[in-house]
Order: structure tokens, then C-alpha cells, then sequence
């Protein structure tokens, strides 16, 4: 196989990352707080012992395209949506994780929890307790915890990171991250509503068919290359005539 195939190839292999990607958000269009994903790609240099340098294809990362997904209001009280840039820490067996997924619920001993059950933790690391008794609980834009009577109980624990595509994606809508999160800033706790998915599905399905599109064209110019060789092998393997 010559050196067009294996570019060709290298491209039909990011091609392929990339239909995953789109799959993926397609698939999520109507997840709560989901954050669609975009494949780097860059190009890769190889020097051959003889002639011009070698173009690869390579997808270097997933990106996650962070920008804000639109608010839906549910008049549901334990309904957290953040609008601008935040997180709601969650306690799991496996560690701390980050959601902007805030369809929380109180469990049977009073503290908020994810629909995985997980407890979300306050400002002191400690899981959020609401009292039961006491009616529905107020939370302000800045994540204070208020009783009827205006009595503060705690404050949700939102942060951020310096640089967002440092988290990796862990399952049910969470991140976890290697690096250490941040106090968050200019953020708004919204209660009584949930951030829908920021993945526009048409365009994604636009993108879908584009890709597929191209990845056929190039699997079929691999199979046109390959094609070439074999008869120019089988024409070179000819034994030549006498006159």
C-alpha cells in the first residue's frame, strides 16, 4: 500500500472518531446540562527516508463545547439550574464529581441528592440537609439555603476550573477532573429550572450526514488506490513476449 492510502486512511480513522462524537450529542439532545463535544484534529508530519515530507491526519483531543444550554423552568424547588460558569459538587464512591445536571431531590434523611443518589455537598464539603419539616426550601442566586421564615441553613458548593477542558466526561452527566477546581465566579444559582442540552440537533445531523458522506468518499478512494496497485502488480507480473 502506498502513501496516499495510508493518508487517506489516517483520515478515514478520525472520520470515524468523529461520527462517535456527533452520535453522542445527537443522542443527548435532551439530556439536562449535557455539553456536546467537538474532535481536534491536527496534521502530522512524517519524513521519509526519500522524497517530500508525509501529511497525516490526526484528531488530537474531544473538546467540549461549553457554552450555556437554555433555561427551562420546571417550579420544581430542588430544580438548580446555573447560569454562566459553575458546577454542583456531588459525592460518589469514587470521589468528588461535577454536574450542571441540578434535577436534585431531598432522601429520606433530609439531604439533596442526585437521581444516581448521590449527595451534593455545601460550601464545607458536607452534603446539603434540608429540613423536611419546614416547607420548601429558597436558594438564591448565590446558592444560599433559606428556610420559609428566611432562616439560612447552608450554601451550595459551586465551582470552576481555570480551564474547563481539563474534565473528562463520568458517566450519568458527571466530570471528574485531575486538576483542583476553583471557587466559581459570576455565576447565578437559578431555582425552579434546569439547563437543557446545549447540542442543537438539526445542525448536528447536518454534520452527521456530512461526515458520513466524506467517510465514503474516502473509503472509497482507498478502495480505487488499492485497486490500482493490484493491477499494476498483476500487469508487472506478466512474463514478457519474445517477437
Amino acid at each position: 500500500m502506498e502513501n496516499a492510502s495510508f493518508i487517506a486512511l489516517s483520515r478515514q480513522m478520525g472520520l470515524q472518531r468523529e461520527l462517535s462524537a456527533i452520535a453522542n450529542n445527537v443522542a443527548n439532545g435532551n439530556t439536562t446540562g449535557f455539553k456536546g463535544q467537538r474532535v481536534l484534529f491536527s496534521e502530522y508530519l512524517e519524513q521519509p527516508r526519500i522524497g517530500e515530507k508525509i501529511s497525516y491526519v490526526q484528531d488530537r483531543a474531544m473538546a467540549f463545547d461549553m457554552t450555556e444550554g437554555p433555561l427551562q423552568s420546571t417550579g420544581n424547588a430542588y430544580d438548580l439550574a446555573i447560569s454562566g460558569n459553575g458546577y454542583f459538587v456531588v459525592d460518589t464512591p469514587a470521589g468528588p464529581r461535577y454536574t450542571r445536571t441540578g434535577n436534585f431531590k431531598p432522601d429520606q434523611e433530609g439531604n439533596l441528592v442526585t437521581s444516581q443518589g448521590y449527595s451534593v455537598l455545601d460550601d464545607a464539603n458536607n452534603p446539603v440537609s434540608v429540613p423536611m419539616d419546614q416547607g420548601p426550601i429558597t436558594i438564591d442566586a448565590l446558592g444560599f439555603l433559606r428556610t420559609q421564615d428566611g432562616a439560612e441553613i447552608g450554601r451550595m458548593q459551586i465551582v470552576a476550573f481555570e480551564n474547563p477542558q481539563v474534565l473528562d466526561r463520568a458517566g450519568n452527566n458527571l466530570y471528574v477532573s485531575v486538576a483542583e477546581p476553583v471557587e466559581a465566579e459570576n455565576f447565578k444559582v437559578v431555582q425552579g429550572a434546569l439547563e437543557g442540552s446545549n447540542v442543537n440537533s438539526v445542525s448536528e445531523i447536518t454534520r452527521l450526514i456530512e461526515v458520513h458522506r466524506s467517510y465514503e468518499r474516502t473509503s472509497n478512494m482507498i478502495q480505487q488506490e488499492h485497486d490500482r496497485i493490484r493491477d499494476g502488480i498483476r500487469r508487472l507480473g506478466k512474463p514478457l513476449t519474445s517477437s
